[in-house]
């Protein structure tokens, strides 16, 4: 069943205009990133405020209300240096673009590390639902604008970052609530995102999820409901857990429960055949 379910997979990618690529925790995690564990990578990276703070995860750092400005940004310093400038595409990463980059393709994503652009896919092809703190933005709000975060740091050599226009403490620009879609860059990628399925609603465009959480809000299901109106769409969910399909006829969606890892490194495999 599981090889079928990757023959599929291998031919629906073969015949497809297009590929919309739905990412979130679970791919972040086998590309390397764990939001959520105190392990050994966090531990190593983070161990003297896990001593200090009690600090148990990254996501714990990014919503903690921090005694100061300083203290927060020793915290996010570290996130930018481990989680977005000392990265290296992993084989998960490697693989998903090798299998996807010979067609027009879109990535969303619930990740907030902008490990897409390091790793090559194009800025012109992804929304980041949720923000991305290797981007900054004014604390004060002064502006819609935001900075890249590698060279805020270089030009604060260690001293807090600060607002070019007015000179408050810059943070990262990362926000689940929505609000971080107003800022640029963002808006304009959710812009490009519309585009992007306007431009291939009658095409044979392939979603292709993986690891998002089943009951998703804000990735999932708002591609399933389009899928179910765009006629040559195709849906393929890569999940630990039982698939969810949007409400498609069966040659038309495919639900592949197994590790992420495994599932690229098969699926290239199959291309190659």
């Amino acid at each position: 069943m599981y090889q079928t379910e990757i023959e599929r997979l291998a031919e629906m990618l073969g015949q497809a205009d297009a590929v919309v690529i739905a990412a979130s925790n679970g791919f972040d995690i086998a590309d390397g990133y764990n939001q959520f564990a105190c392990d050994e990578a966090f531990l190593r990276t983070f161990g003297d405020l896990h001593r200090d703070y009690g600090l148990m995860s990254i996501l714990q750092g990014l919503m903690a209300r921090w005694p100061s400005a300083r203290e927060r940004w020793r915290f996010l310093a570290r996130l930018i240096e481990y989680g977005y400038r000392a990265y290296a595409p992993s084989p998960v990463m490697r693989a998903l673009d090798e299998a996807t980059r010979d067609m027009p393709r879109f990535v969303v994503t619930c990740n907030c590390n902008s490990r897409f652009l390091k790793a090559g896919f194009s800025s012109d092809g992804l929304l980041e639902t949720e923000g991305s703190f290797a981007r900054l933005h004014c604390t004060a709000s002064c502006s819609q604008e935001t900075y890249d975060a590698l060279q805020m740091i270089d030009i604060a050599a260690g001293d807090l970052p600060r607002c070019p226009r007015c000179g408050a403490v810059l943070d990262a620009a990362v926000d689940d609530t929505g609000r971080i879609g107003a800022l640029e860059p963002f808006a304009a990628q959710r812009a490009r995102m519309r585009a992007f399925l306007d431009g291939h609603a009658s095409d044979r465009t392939l979603v292709l999820e993986l690891g998002v959480g089943q009951g998703n809000r804000a990735i999932k299901a708002p591609l399933m409901a389009w899928a179910e109106r765009a006629p040559g769409t195709r849906y393929v969910v890569v999940n630990r857990d039982e698939p969810v399909l949007p409400a498609l006829p069966e040659n038309r969606a495919v639900g592949i429960r197994g590790d992420l890892a495994r599932v690229l490194a098969d699926l290239g495999m199959a291309q190659n055949r």
